[in-house]
């Protein structure tokens, strides 16, 4: 039931725990404050159970929006309730749903290889209608990224390195295109000025090591890898983080660790990174979106 629960909300498991704690703390918090109010209204056993009753419901019902927001505040959920909340009070009619409009993120995924960690993203978002991969921007003729892009039907943009860094054809075609973030998912090149510009903190990488060890220019796959083996660290990891004008260089916004054994190689550390990779990308999108 736990696992259908996480699975149904889209969170992580140290999210899931916080959400659990949250409830419950609201929930004996609630109960204190239905009693403590009773008592200071002086009722006792003689007083009429109808009063009783509509004052612990009234708790119930309006104090408990509210608590459940500022103890979601103090564990970091207030996103996830403030959503939970606006379900409830358009079921309660206190929000017209004809009369919210929310535009859907709009994201442009740029990639160089074969376009693995971009099929799990535009697989993640496949049924979300808020979230929607709309162009796959690669620098490669012939990549594999290009064949997923082909597949689910998704417009691609192959680039050119001159066109890219010293002008702003391709930061105008984004914007024609409606982009309003971009996900770097194996993509080799440096984000040019112009672009980090246009798209100041929506834009967004994957490293597969620990920033800021085994980051900046020429670190990139295998030799990442080969780096933290013959370095002899007994762990590695993801990176996500916000790009700026420096390689690996942005604000960290989520970092997984896995362990490494003495018989791990490069190739098999590589797995183990492409599981977290996969598991915890379209997520952590999600969720950073979310948070804006």
């Amino acid at each position: 039931m736990l696992n259908s629960l996480q699975k149904k909300w889209k969170v992580n498991g140290a999210q899931f725990v916080l959400i659990l704690c949250t409830f419950a703390v609201t929930g004996t918090l609630t109960a204190f404050i239905s009693r403590s109010i009773t008592s200071w209204l002086g009722f006792d056993e003689f007083t009429p159970l109808f009063w009783k009753v509509l004052v612990r419901l009234s708790v119930l019902v309006f104090g408990y929006q509210v608590i459940i927001l500022i103890v979601s505040f103090i564990f970091g959920q207030f996103r996830f309730f403030w959503n939970y909340e606006k379900k409830i009070l358009k079921r309660m009619g206190f929000i017209n749903k004809t009369k919210e409009v929310v535009k859907p993120y709009r994201l442009a995924i740029f990639a160089s290889g074969k376009g693995s960690n971009a099929e799990k993203i535009i697989q993640y978002f496949d049924k979300e209608p808020l979230i929607q991969v709309k162009l796959i921007v690669c620098n490669k003729a012939g990549a594999g990224v290009l064949d997923i892009a082909k597949a689910w039907n998704i417009e691609t943009l192959l680039i050119e390195k001159n066109a890219f860094i010293e002008s702003n054809q391709y930061v105008k075609h984004l914007e024609n295109e409606g982009i309003t973030h971009i996900i770097l998912a194996g993509f080799l090149w440096k984000i040019p000025q112009t672009l980090i510009k246009a798209y100041p903190n929506k834009i967004l990488n994957i490293h597969p090591a620990l920033l800021p060890n085994f980051g900046g220019k020429g670190m990139y796959g295998e030799k990442v890898h080969q780096s933290v083996i013959a370095a002899g660290d007994k762990e590695s990891g993801i990176t996500i983080h916000l790009v700026d004008e420096h390689y690996d260089h942005g604000k960290t916004i989520f970092q997984v660790k896995t362990e490494i054994t003495s018989v791990d190689t490069p190739d098999t550390l590589a797995e183990k990174i492409h599981i977290l990779e996969h598991e915890h990308y379209p997520k952590v999108i999600e969720e950073w979106l979310g948070a804006e």
